[in-house]
């Protein structure tokens, strides 16, 4: 699932650490609190930041730096770009799901930001360069299963009669519990991300390539927006980070026009040239290989679905790791760089989500 407004992303098929309630775990030698309301960062001079990761996350922050403080410099470092990264094999599809400990609210106020910039793209000269594209999408659930919380954030939610339902019950040969449906977004990653890196690139923001393996390597910044996926668990000794494994496959079948969700188990997103379906959500799996019991269950449950999937002809598989975590970490933190005494060096860092650009801004 995703949200981008251009600072927060959620993406589908494939999503980012779910969102959660503010971070406050506490770590050794580390100073951690919220961004502060008022203007104390205003007396610390920061001129100079530098985004860790080049994911829809670090691009997306990286240009809204620029464009809203045009006055500070930014340099964007990764070890992998687009191509290579946990966000290119997403299908991009806006609904939030596994949600986890988010507040109500959170989920609404980022999904409906995100919404209406995935929107105005989709009416703008950029929607086929960017990869935007609007479907109708269906969930359907085997047990009764309550309404989503961002139900009135998205057009056109409503429940399916049993007349709607008769046909998707057919098709599988199972009864459903219910089904709703509504409209919504896809911002299919390949052409967004690359789309994205050339709106970066054009508004100044310096790229470098190469491995960062200790905050010591970061003095030069001011201050350090952490972007960095699955890294911050090393970089950032972030013990509530963890993996989840993501495995989907990418398949030709240009008849499927609408996004099918089958509990939180199965799905199938129409992209512009392939359909992505899956998927699997194995959290701690570190295992990039591709496994035949994972292909077994999305094929099973998405034909359930769409029997004329049978006629699909499969062009690839991807398996990722996602960055997931308990709850998102919107924190300001000073980290300590060397020794761990009274004179050690710290580097100002903000662990970047939505509100982080804003909060800047405000206090730059």
């Amino acid at each position: 699932m995703i949200c981008i407004c251009p600072t927060v992303v959620h993406l589908g098929g494939l999503h980012r650490s779910r969102h959660g309630a503010l971070g406050s775990s506490q770590h050794r030698h580390r100073e951690q609190r919220l961004l502060p309301s008022t203007g104390s960062l205003a007396a610390i001079g920061i001129d100079n930041v530098c985004v860790l990761g080049a994911g829809v996350m670090g691009l997306s922050v990286a240009l809204r730096l620029r464009q809203e403080m045009p006055d500070v410099t930014v340099t964007l470092i990764a070890d992998k770009w687009v191509s290579d990264t946990t966000s290119d094999g997403a299908a991009g599809l806006w609904e939030p799901y596994k949600l986890d400990e988010t507040p109500a609210e959170r989920v609404n106020s980022w999904g409906a930001t995100t919404y209406k910039y995935l929107q105005d793209l989709y009416f703008s000269d950029a929607a086929s360069a960017a990869g935007i594209t609007t479907v109708a999408a269906y969930q359907l659930w085997s047990q009764p299963h309550e309404d989503p919380v961002w139900k009135d954030v998205v057009p056109h939610f409503r429940h399916l009669s049993y007349q709607e339902l008769q046909p998707f019950e057919k098709a599988g040969g199972c009864k459903y519990a219910l089904g709703w449906c509504f409209t919504t977004i896809i911002c299919e990653q390949r052409p967004y991300l690359l789309w994205l890196q050339d709106k970066v690139l054009r508004s100044g923001v310096t790229l470098q390539q190469r491995t960062i393996t200790s905050l010591q390597e970061l003095t030069g910044f001011s201050l350090v927006a952490n972007c960095s996926g699955l890294g911050a668990a090393r970089l950032f000794q972030d013990p509530e980070m963890y993996p989840v494994r993501g495995h989907v496959i990418r398949v030709r079948a240009p008849w499927i026009k609408c996004n099918m969700f089958l509990d939180e188990e199965n799905y199938i997103i129409p992209q512009t040239n392939t359909v992505v379906l899956g998927g699997t959500a194995q959290r701690g799996d570190t295992d990039v290989a591709p496994r035949e019991e994972d292909r077994r269950h999305i094929w099973s449950g998405c034909l359930s679905m769409m029997p004329s999937l049978a006629a699909a002809k499969p062009e690839r598989e991807w398996v990722g790791l996602r960055p997931g975590r308990r709850s998102v970490r919107l924190e300001y933190e000073e980290a300590a760089i060397s020794g761990g005494g009274a004179s050690s060096e710290s580097l100002k860092v903000v662990h970047n989500y939505e509100e982080v650009v804003r909060l800047m801004k405000e206090h730059l």
